[in-house]
């Protein structure tokens, strides 16, 4: 009799350390995320890629439990000869059925299927990974299949969201529904529908925090913009005249080429494409900063000032301004202007422009940024000696300013040449590099005459002052 009673109390016992067993584990697999991960009293045990359910032949949704783990399982498809275990067995190694008949997790033989929504329903693992998991969990494991588009997780305290497709196109991702589930994880979302709308189409299963506002600034002048995911929209109409709005369609222009303006809202774009179509540099930071200048050349305007690492001039407009000859051919990437061939020649919608150094190299033409008036003046500057305009001009180059040779000559010093070939010059027993430029005409380093003459030298917009005002 104690005997009996002794095994009921160990049957119990073992019933009960079962049903313990079984209960710590459970299955959470979400469609859309292509994950399925193991939990053990609430604790992350570990996350495995998966492969679902076709659009025609999705995977089912609910809670569920195991009712079967089968090793080395054999595969009877419907109105074929049954497929023993094997390499060519789908099924591979095992099979944790589901309490739906015809539906379980298992193995495949076909692992470039994971990550993709290729089965007929089942869940499939890696052979390795489903492997694992046989080997920890039993008979009655709780399953949960869960299509969530929206997961949610904390960085730094911080919100972040990721949007996961909507692989049976049920309509899901929307921005209500984007700002539902973010209230329910404490973010008020306060972007507009449009704002979420591209969060959805830019997160592309990345985290990120949800829209916030950007200061975009356009020569000084503030508008609102957006980052979204990993990316600016920026207003349009913060360019003003730049951008050309052709009312017809909603389609908006630059440089007459089309602006890629975002998905859900075409009175914006993205930075990206700004600075990539068109060239509009922009600085960074806690906002974003653009600075257009509109060039001129003897009072006639060039253009907008590109921005690609340095500044661009439209040499096409330089050319007919001064009156030299230009030769282009994009397609080929050479380019000649006055005769002289272009070294790394850039275009931009087939139009060449010229860097600020090769302005200076091949046209001794100097540039003058002008950022309060957001200008660009291209040209030679006047000089100036003690009040009384030269006849030679000089110019600005890499925040260096040149003027003419002769300048030694009005100040009373005596130029010596010893090197005609390399252009060295001699002056009050200093040796100095000359650089030709504007046919015979020679112009050295201002900084170099300061140093031997002693008179200042002052560049001002109107042009170069030695000693004088």
């Amino acid at each position: 009799m104690k005997n009996m009673q002794r095994l009921k109390l160990i049957v119990i016992l073992v019933l009960v350390v079962s049903h313990l067993s079984i209960a710590s584990y459970f299955i959470d697999i979400n469609i859309p995320e292509y994950k399925l991960r193991l939990y053990y009293e609430d604790e992350l045990v570990n996350t495995f890629p998966i492969a679902v359910g076709k659009s025609v032949t999705p995977s089912i949704l609910g809670d569920f439990k195991i009712i079967n783990v089968i090793k080395d399982p054999t595969w009877y498809p419907q109105g074929q000869e049954p497929v023993p275990p094997g390499k060519d067995n789908p099924l591979g190694p095992w099979w944790l059925g589901l309490d739906f008949p015809g539906y379980g997790i298992h193995g495949n033989n076909s692992p470039d299927s994971i990550g993709k929504a290729l089965s007929a329903g089942c869940i499939r693992m890696n052979n390795d990974d489903v492997t694992y998991l046989a080997g920890v969990i039993k008979k009655g494991t709780p399953v949960r299949l869960r299509y969530d588009v929206f997961v949610a997780t904390y960085s730094r305290g911080q919100v972040q969201i990721a949007v996961y497709p909507d692989i049976y196109r049920l309509g899901v991702a929307t921005a209500e529904n984007l700002r539902r589930f973010a209230a329910n994880h404490g973010v008020i979302a306060e972007s507009d529908d449009w704002t979420l709308t591209e969060f959805i189409k830019l997160s592309n299963s990345k985290f990120y925090p949800l829209p916030s506002p950007v200061d975009v600034w356009v020569n000084g002048k503030k508008y609102k913009g957006f980052k979204i995911a990993d990316q600016y929209a920026v207003p349009l109409a913060a360019f003003g005249d730049y951008v050309k709005y052709r009312n017809s369609n909603k389609t908006y222009y630059l440089d007459t080429q089309k602006v890629r303006s975002t998905a859900s809202n075409k009175e914006f774009a993205y930075l990206s494409s700004l600075e990539e179509d068109f060239w509009l540099g922009a600085e960074v930071g806690s906002g974003i900063n653009f600075q257009i200048y509109e060039a001129y050349l003897n009072g006639q305007s060039l253009g907008r000032v590109l921005k690609k690492k340095e500044y661009l001039f439209d040499a096409t407009k330089i050319a007919g301004v001064l009156g030299v000859s230009l030769y282009t051919n994009s397609q080929h990437g050479s380019a000649l202007i006055d005769g002289q061939v272009i070294r790394n020649p850039v275009f931009y919608n087939d139009h060449l422009y010229l860097t600020a150094a090769q302005l200076a190299d091949y046209l001794a033409l100097g540039v003058e940024m002008d950022s309060a008036h957001m200008k660009a003046v291209v040209g030679s500057l006047p000089v100036f000696y003690n009040d009384t305009k030269l006849d030679i001009d000089g110019y600005v180059y890499s925040s260096k300013t040149y003027i003419p040779l002769s300048v030694f000559e009005h100040a009373g010093f005596e130029v010596e040449w010893i090197d005609r070939i390399n252009e060295r010059v001699k002056v009050a027993g200093s040796v100095l590099q000359a650089n030709r430029a504007r046919g015979s005409n020679f112009y050295i380093d201002a900084d170099d005459f300061a140093k031997i003459t002693g008179i200042d030298v002052d560049v001002k917009s109107a042009g170069i002052y030695l000693g004088g005002s």
